[in-house]
């Protein structure tokens, strides 16, 4: 298969676990299944071959032992967000060894990089109001370092080794991963660019404060 093909296989895969992850207590993303489907192909588009096709297999294995992955990235996801809810919930979680604790740090350590470099220049579409790091979280709203990490946990070692591999022979052709992923996410919401998806999720941070369209620009309110 394609990298394209193992995106659409996994994005269906995973669809079934996340639609299921809260029961009768769901939120209005987890009926959602064309976007799900759409900004998660457009993340494992952006994988290796090795690593998606790995993280494939992790996906049937899951399925075949009855695991759900999306449930348990957010229990895990929990410990930094709800630590109460997290001791609930915990032991239904595997065990993780110290060398997949080793290499999500390694991959966390080069999305921080990458994302610290994607919110300087696009701010907007690098966070849309997420914070970064698991330190400014406030009121349970869970950072991008607590969702990555969560995430990561939930794939094999062979997926991370892969995963990582593939970061770092980007990162040795001025590629950045963190970038291919916005790109192909912000094109299936219909932007041309990033320049484009920027502008338009800026105007529309400024217009939910209260601004209005600028002038000048056509798409950055004006507070005054």
């Amino acid at each position: 298969m394609t990298v394209t093909e193992l995106a659409e296989r996994i994005a269906a895969l995973e669809w079934p676990m996340f639609h299921s992850v809260n029961g009768e207590e769901r939120a209005d993303c987890q009926d959602d299944k064309t976007g799900f489907l759409a900004l998660r192909k457009a993340q494992f588009s952006a994988w290796s071959l090795d690593a998606a096709q790995s993280y494939l297999d992790d996906l049937e294995r899951a399925g075949a032992e009855g695991r759900n992955l999306a449930r348990e990235k957010y229990i895990r996801m929990m410990a930094s967000t709800d630590p109460e809810g997290y001791e609930v919930f915990k032991n239904e979680l595997p065990a993780v060894s110290a060398e997949k604790e080793e290499l999500v740090e390694k991959i966390w350590g080069h999305f921080l990089v990458q994302t610290e470099k994607m919110r300087e220049k696009f701010p907007a579409v690098a966070l849309g109001g997420r914070p970064l790091r698991a330190a400014e979280e406030q009121d349970g709203w869970a950072s991008i370092e607590t969702y990555q990490k969560g995430e990561l946990l939930t794939y094999s070692e062979k997926t991370l080794e892969a995963l990582l591999a593939h970061v770092e022979e980007l990162e040795d052709k001025g590629v950045d991963l963190a970038f291919e992923i916005q790109k192909n996410s912000v094109t299936c919401m219909g932007f041309a660019s990033l320049e484009e998806a920027e502008k338009a999720m800026a105007f529309q941070f400024i217009q939910a404060m209260g601004g209005g369209e600028c002038t000048t620009c056509g798409a950055y309110g004006d507070m005054s």
